[in-house]
């Protein structure tokens, strides 16, 4: 259902190219929302994003979005949202998989340019009314349009990149201490995004529950799962000795 929501269809066939395709269609469509009148875009993170996946950061010529077309916006931000956290996943398995730092550097500086357009694609999601929010876009996740407890949590690409998170945390004390700077940047960059998902919490939601947690504020829900990703990054000490460690090549689904 989450992911008939948000029109996303999923295949296991060649997984790059699909991937590649997505984060170029996702960036493309939200950047009409996103872009200044001379065409640049107001969250440059997303041309970085697009930098580090090799792609030429192409425009969407469409009329950006209205009002009329919150819903719309909601859904493309979120697919966009989706696409960089799958590509944030494949650096975080080439940083875990490299055979040399130089190697594990690389893909732990791509996972924060990804995780850093992420933050910008929930603010460019969340870009409108309040009132649009509640009038429009809530009620379409709750029933009988969307089932009780309607949640982000339900994402697939939410539970891989949590699972992977975790993998890094557990490798990186094994890893050369010349990593732990990258590996800073990306606790770091992390907690940027938690801090734009609450600003899109607070702004629409403010003290209520959120659909999952039913009368837990949604604010406190996402600083708790904040928490919990921050000690898998930093659930081990970062003083054990240097050395590789062995990780299995994993399969990731891919959304296009």
């Amino acid at each position: 259902m989450f992911d008939e929501y948000f029109a996303v269809s999923r295949c296991a066939c060649a997984p790059a190219p699909l991937l590649i395709d997505a984060l170029d269609d996702t960036l493309a469509a939200v950047r009409a929302f996103s872009r200044h009148p001379d065409g640049s875009s107001t969250e440059p993170n997303l041309e970085l994003a697009a930098h580090a996946a090799g792609l030429d950061l192409r425009t969407d010529n469409r009329e950006p979005r209205t009002q009329a077309t919150v819903r719309q916006r909601w859904i493309q931000g979120h697919r966009l949202f989706f696409a960089l956290t799958q590509a944030t996943v494949v650096a975080l398995r080439h940083a875990l998989r490299a055979p040399s730092p130089a190697g594990s550097a690389l893909g732990l500086e791509s996972a924060a340019h990804f995780l850093r357009a992420s933050a910008s694609a929930l603010r460019i999601t969340a870009s409108f009314d309040a009132q649009d929010y509640h009038d429009t876009v809530r009620p379409s996740m709750t029933p009988p349009q969307a089932p009780r407890g309607f949640s982000g949590l339900w994402s697939a690409d939410h539970r891989v990149l949590v699972q992977s998170l975790r993998e890094w945390g557990r490798a990186a004390p094994t890893k050369s201490s010349t990593l732990r700077p990258a590996h800073r940047r990306l606790v770091e960059v992390l907690t940027d995004v938690h801090h734009a998902h609450v600003g899109v919490c607070s702004r629409f939601v403010g003290s209520g529950p959120s659909l999952l947690r039913g009368a837990e504020p949604g604010v406190q829900a996402l600083d708790r799962l904040c928490q919990r990703r921050r000690t898998n990054l930093d659930a081990a000490p970062a003083a054990r000795p240097a050395q590789l460690a062995d990780t299995r090549n994993e399969n990731l689904t891919l959304h296009h």
